[in-house]
């Protein structure tokens, strides 16, 4: 259940009406269908090689050649905001292979899922290879006033640098423009929260993608760790109304790699 005091004060008696009464009437799964068996997940994370020799893995010193990986079943979510995700972890904590799956401050619903891998370079070659975080569009009902993604954060951390902990953070444009408070210019980007300097997340791409990246020029033996994070922030300016009732969203990574 959500702590409304993390709620901003215009929508806590919405807030309480969506998700105070059932957490079963307000089951909102991430979800994916893996490639074996037809498992349900959160996150499934697929590499297809051409001329170069990649293989993903759950922990640094892991002796692996996988090209998939799924990640564990999850609960249902629920709405929480990001300052919550501060004052639980840190960048250290969070990026960290030893803390996979949920991220639930308070003990009890899933307020933030989050999965940590490697991708290694296991051939003779320099490798480049391009990933990407694909999602499917939500269930809607009639008398949701937004679909899932809409109020949906993901925080993506890359770090080639295994000593670094950057990330970028994700959400889908704003429904409303406004002007930027740096540039002065007319902007689409959504604030993470409402949390004060949390500043604005990088759009997605589009309906289907959320986020690109490219890595260039992996050297053999050479690594570079991941961390997805995912919650639905409650400070949305669209998160009102109605929650969504059964609703999911199907997210996946597919890893690209050819030789350099």
């Amino acid at each position: 259940m959500v702590d409304l005091k993390y709620i901003r004060k215009r929508k806590t008696r919405r807030i309480i009406a969506a998700v105070g009464a059932s957490c079963a009437a307000t089951a909102i799964i991430f979800m994916a269908i893996a490639l074996l068996g037809q498992r349900s997940a959160p996150l499934t994370i697929t590499l297809s090689n051409s001329g170069a020799q990649l293989a993903l893995s759950n922990f640094l010193e892991e002796d692996s050649n996988a090209i998939y990986l799924v990640a564990d079943q999850t609960p249902s979510y629920t709405e929480y905001c990001e300052e919550q995700l501060i004052l639980a972890n840190n960048d250290l904590e969070i990026d960290d292979e030893n803390a996979q799956g949920r991220v639930t401050p308070n003990g009890q619903a899933t307020l933030f899922y989050k999965y940590t891998f490697y991708v290694t370079n296991r051939g003779g070659n320099a490798a480049n290879y391009d990933l990407t975080l694909s999602m499917s569009q939500p269930a809607k009902k009639a008398t949701n006033r937004y679909d899932v993604d809409s109020i949906l954060r993901v925080r993506f951390y890359e770090n080639k640098d295994l000593t670094k902990h950057d990330y970028v953070t994700y959400a889908k444009k704003s429904a409303e423009p406004h002007k930027d408070e740096e540039t002065g210019e007319i902007s689409w980007k959504e604030r993470v929260s409402a949390v004060e300097d949390s500043g604005y997340a990088e759009e997605f791409l589009n309906s289907k993608v959320i986020l690109t990246s490219t890595v260039n020029d992996l050297q053999p033996k050479e690594k570079v760790r991941y961390t997805f994070v995912f919650w639905l922030e409650g400070d949305d300016p669209q998160c009102m109304g109605e929650a969504p009732i059964d609703s999911a969203l199907i997210l996946g990574v597919e890893i690209s790699a050819r030789k350099s």
